[in-house]
């Protein structure tokens, strides 16, 4: 009799458990403590210079590299600064109303909450212009997020294999994978 009582309880718990499929995370995609912060958070051990047809633009993805740093060690004074600086680089050639719209935005906010939002119209619109461009050396790397903005999810470029979170900093530095590699 008490087998059957036992046999009927394990029957009971296993059938009241939730029958959706379960979903598996990757341990990059899981919440963390927040990193001590010991310097420069962007820094990798991949770094790769890039180089474009037209320097100009060089200088215009540099400047979009710095902003992103900015971000990654969620400094909203460097981001600011950062944005304030890609503006001037941004040539005429390649200002856009949306880009200058995200950069003024950014550079004139001291929210990183705001900044980050702006910067993903940014990175958008980087994605575009870079595609334009002819690339003489290096890769960028296209990478993504997908717990960004509350489970939306969002792209960056990066100059590195290795992620580092631009929308969530220290406190999910590695959230994310590399979508794509353009050469």
């Amino acid at each position: 009799m008490k087998k059957f009582f036992c046999l009927l309880a394990v029957m009971a718990f296993f059938s009241c458990k939730n029958n959706e499929p379960e979903v598996k995370i990757a341990p990059s995609q899981t919440a963390h403590e927040p990193i001590a912060q010991t310097g420069d958070l962007n820094e990798t051990s991949s770094k790769v210079d890039v180089t474009f047809e037209d320097s100009t633009f060089t200088e215009t993805y540099n400047a979009y590299l710095d902003l992103k740093a900015s971000l990654v060690n969620t400094d909203a004074s460097k981001a600011k600064i950062a944005a304030t600086t890609m503006l001037t680089k941004v040539s005429e050639k390649y200002k856009t109303e949306n880009l200058i719209e995200a950069l003024t935005k950014m550079s004139g906010s001291e929210d990183v909450k705001e900044q980050r939002i702006a910067f993903e119209n940014v990175s958008k619109i980087m994605e575009v212009l870079v595609s334009g461009n002819k690339i003489t050396s290096g890769a960028i790397y296209k990478q993504y997020c997908p717990m960004a903005f509350n489970g939306k999810g969002a792209y960056w470029l990066s100059n590195s294999n290795e992620v580092r979170n631009p929308y969530f900093g220290d406190q999910m530095l590695k959230c994310g994978l590399v979508d794509k590699e353009i050469k």
